[in-house]
Order: C-alpha cells, then sequence, then structure tokens
C-alpha cells in the first residue's frame, strides 16, 4: 500500500537539501570572496580592496558581493576576521614552556612576526587601515580568541602570583599596548629600520617584563 505522507515527505526533504545546498554555496562564494580580498589588501594594501576591484578579480558582478557583504565595512568584518584567524594560527604555533618568560618571550615574537608578515592584515585590525570599520562586538570576540594564548598564560601567572599585577585585563593591555606601539610606529614609516625597530621591540618587551614580574634575565 503506497504511503500518502511519502510524497509530501520527499518534497520537504528536498527543498531542505535545496536550501542546505543554496546556503553551502553562499558560504563558499563567501570564503573565495575573501581570500580574492586578502590577496588585494596583500599585494597592493587597503587602498586596493574596493568592492569593484575583488569583483574583477573574481570575474563576478558587484551585486554579488553587495549582496553577501553589504557595503565595503561588510568584507572589511570578515577580513579582520580572517586576520584573527591567521593572528591566532601564529600563536598556537608556539609550543609551551614551563617557564613563564621564556614563553611569554616567544609569544611576542611571534606577535612580532605577524606584524610584520602580515602588515596588511595588522594595519586593518589594529592601525585603522579602513577609516569606514570599526569592530564589532564579535569581531572584538575574535580578538580576545586570537589572544587567548596571551591571556591564559597571564592568568596562570597571575594565579601562581608572579605577576605584580593581579587585573588580569590591565595586565594584558599593559602588555598589548607597548608592543603594539613599536609595530604600528615601523609599520607607519616612523623607525628608520626593520633592525632598529626589532631593537626597540627587545627593548620594550624587557621593559615589559620587568614592569609585570619585577626581574628580566634577558633584559
Amino acid at each position: 500500500m503506497k504511503d500518502h505522507n511519502s510524497g509530501s515527505k520527499e518534497s520537504a526533504h528536498t527543498v531542505t537539501t535545496f536550501q542546505e545546498a543554496r546556503l553551502q554555496h553562499s558560504e563558499n562564494l563567501r570564503q573565495n570572496i575573501v581570500h580574492a580580498a586578502a590577496s588585494l589588501l596583500q599585494e597592493h594594501g587597503p587602498e586596493a580592496v574596493t568592492v569593484r576591484r575583488v569583483a574583477e578579480r573574481m570575474e563576478c558582478s558587484t551585486k554579488i558581493i553587495y549582496n553577501l557583504f553589504g557595503k565595503k565595512e561588510g568584507l572589511a568584518k570578515y577580513l579582520y576576521m580572517e586576520g584573527c584567524s591567521l593572528l591566532s594560527q601564529s600563536f598556537e604555533s608556539v609550543p609551551q614552556q614551563a617557564s613563564f618568560e621564556s614563553y611569554f618571550r616567544d609569544l611576542a615574537y611571534a606577535y612580532w612576526d605577524f606584524g610584520i608578515t602580515q602588515s596588511s592584515f595588522y594595519q586593518l585590525m589594529f592601525g585603522g587601515s579602513f577609516a569606514e570599520f570599526k569592530p564589532d562586538a564579535e569581531s572584538l570576540q575574535e580578538t580576545a580568541t586570537a589572544l587567548k594564548q596571551i591571556t591564559s598564560l597571564v592568568a596562570a601567572a597571575i594565579e601562581q602570583g608572579m605577576l605584580k599585577e593581579n587585573d588580569l585585563l590591565l595586565a594584558v593591555r599593559m602588555i598589548w599596548a607597548p608592543l603594539h606601539g613599536v609595530v604600528h610606529l615601523y609599520l607607519g614609516g616612523h623607525i628608520e629600520s626593520e633592525e632598529a625597530a626589532k631593537r626597540l621591540y627587545d627593548h620594550t618587551l624587557s621593559m615589559v617584563i620587568l614592569s609585570l614580574v619585577g626581574v628580566s634575565s634577558n633584559g
């Protein structure tokens, strides 16, 4: 005997499958567009990332990009998230160490390397190179996730009574602000060479450790 409901079940399944396929296609297309925009960002800087130029690289209409991202700010947000992912990968590649200072220095050098090798992403995320874009709550949460290795290390050091500062957020900002300052000054052309910037970064890092821990064996 034929199930009278089988047709409707098959129809519902077909609709669900079609909707899922369409969503998957949209997500794949969105990722491809973000990667194209990221390539333009790295190759030519933030001024090159326009909806028109991304569409040209993708060989698609600008309408598709506007439909998926809205204005340029929407595309900038996805590039920001991509940058957070790259920064997170940089930190995650650093092996953990028993010594707070050794592990902390290695994480700080990973941050330096990210700023230098992914300078366009860095400028977008932390340098304000996209004037139209300001990080929203979701973007800031992605930043916090990217910094989780440093945050976790500092939290453990506070718990063990190793640091002078017991406020976790303040301690992380005490680390981040001066290190960012050196990278930002260098990328902005205010330090004459990468070698000079690296020396300043090393010195700043030792000062940060001294201010947090009170000693610096490598300072």
